[in-house]
């Protein structure tokens, strides 16, 4: 046999990025119109084929889109993690490639814990151990703040953490992202995780909050469909704000070299 030819692929960075963005986008403005077509104005009079594209449902297609989206994001922030590693000469500055494999390791949590609502089950489970159990000391600093806090206790338990993080991201990646404006428009998929979350703080609040600010009112409609569009708004912005990081750290990921080579050696 003659000596085998190698492979060689050529990719040009920002057609790819921005190719990858549009489809990203394209699908999930598809997912939002079966939603609201499909789903909320029943154009399926099957019921199974609506609970599949509800946007508010576990099981659903955007929920399963939005999961596994941000595990690329970790799995392609972990490949800059290992690019780091191998650019670092001996020990000099480790500290780099563990920074960049724990954001890839929260961004892959972050699609597990969408995919099963870890967050929103733990926060649950606080409430329940330590706020609402007879056997439990529901006393002190933290159910003061719990009698206080008017919406879901997730936010309670996971905002200081959540938060945390946030300001780690934004102070590490203003340093290392190969690009000021990356950094840029990693704030602006912040700012849209952040608008996401207020919104999920709005609808956990009790008493129709949507009737009471008079919204519902001034459309000439009903509670339920002004809450159900809300979190659907809520879902978008979440998967957006994720497509965002995607193509932030695909772009950085292609400027840390100019050439990427990937050998596939043969068993002698």
């Amino acid at each position: 046999m003659g000596q085998k030819q190698p492979l060689n692929f050529c990719l040009k960075p920002d057609v790819v990025t921005m190719r990858i963005f549009w489809c990203l986008l394209g699908f999930e403005l598809f997912i939002v119109f079966l939603d609201v077509f499909i789903n909320y104005y029943e154009w399926s009079s099957v019921g199974a084929i609506r609970r599949m594209v509800n946007i508010t449902r576990e099981d659903s297609l955007s929920n399963w889109f939005s999961s596994f989206q941000a595990i690329v994001v970790g799995a392609v922030i972990w490949l800059t993690a290992i690019g780091v590693r191998k650019q670092i000469q001996g020990n000099h500055d480790k500290r780099k490639f563990y920074c960049w494999a724990g954001i890839g390791s929260f961004f892959i949590y972050l699609g597990i814990d969408d995919a099963i609502k870890f967050h929103e089950r733990v926060g649950t489970a606080f409430k329940v151990l330590l706020f609402e159990d007879d056997n439990t000391f529901g006393v002190g600093v933290l159910s003061s703040i719990y009698d206080v806090f008017p919406s879901y206790t997730w936010q309670l338990v996971f905002g200081p953490i959540f938060v945390s993080i946030g300001i780690f991201l934004l102070w590490f990646l203003w340093k290392e992202l190969s690009s000021k404006k990356l950094w840029y428009w990693f704030l602006a998929g912040i700012s849209l995780y952040v608008v996401a979350v207020g919104l999920d703080f709005v609808e956990g609040l009790d008493d129709t909050p949507y009737e009471k600010i008079g919204i519902a009112g001034f459309f000439s409609t009903d509670d339920y469909r002004i809450s159900h569009m809300s979190k659907v708004l809520e879902e978008f912005l979440e998967m957006l704000g994720t497509t965002i990081f995607l193509i932030i750290f695909l772009k950085n990921i292609f400027r840390m070299s100019r050439e990427w080579k990937i050998t596939i050696a043969e068993k002698s």
